[in-house]
């Protein structure tokens, strides 16, 4: 009699191909893997700029080139990708998402972390504490909830903001986040 199983994406943990989620951590069991490709659905769609605001697509151009790094358009705007040590990669997705409650527009840095789970919320609220740019957030994803970083920017800083240090600690806090949940896997 063959006994078929699944592996947890998160914590490795067996599970019967009947359970929905986790028994030992929860994650939604959907995939033998989580999935890599919801980067292309960090940045959603938006409201077009008013004519009034600065051009945004020059300054988001020059935040990209000013940050030295590897970047391809994807989904609603562009991906940066980041090497970091123990050659490691972290995605950085940056894009203008809209105005914000005065109506300014702006640029919206977002790094996947990973699957969100309850028992993860805690610890990153605490962490957001210590965070210097962006903090930590869910965003849906394809239909699930994923851990990000995110640091919104009103496009009118952008200029003198230092995009490639910037980029570069979103990139750490989202893989140093990534690493913890994926156990050492390098997804996104």
């Amino acid at each position: 009699m063959i006994v078929t199983i699944i592996s947890c994406a998160r914590c490795t943990q067996t599970n019967h191909p009947s359970t929905r989620f986790c028994d030992k951590c929860g994650l939604p069991l959907g995939s033998m893997t989580p999935d890599a490709g919801v980067g292309s659905d960090a940045l959603g769609p938006y409201e077009a700029p008013e004519p009034a605001d600065p051009d945004t697509g020059r300054v988001l151009l020059d935040f990209l080139a000013r940050t030295g790094f590897e970047s391809n358009t994807s989904g609603h705007g562009w991906r940066l990708v980041v090497p970091l040590e123990l050659d490691r990669r972290q995605a950085v997705y940056v894009g203008y998402v809209g105005t914000d409650s005065e109506r300014r527009p702006i640029l919206s840095l977002v790094s996947i972390c990973g699957p969100a789970h309850d028992r993860d919320a805690r610890s990153l609220l605490k962490l957001n504490a210590r965070i210097v740019e962006g903090h930590f957030a869910i965003k849906q994803l394809r239909g699930e909830e994923y851990f990000v970083v995110i640091h919104n920017l009103p496009v009118e800083l952008a200029p003198q903001t230092d995009a490639r240090n910037l980029i570069r600690r979103i990139a750490e806090a989202a893989d140093e986040l990534e690493d913890r949940l994926s156990r050492g896997r390098d997804l996104y």
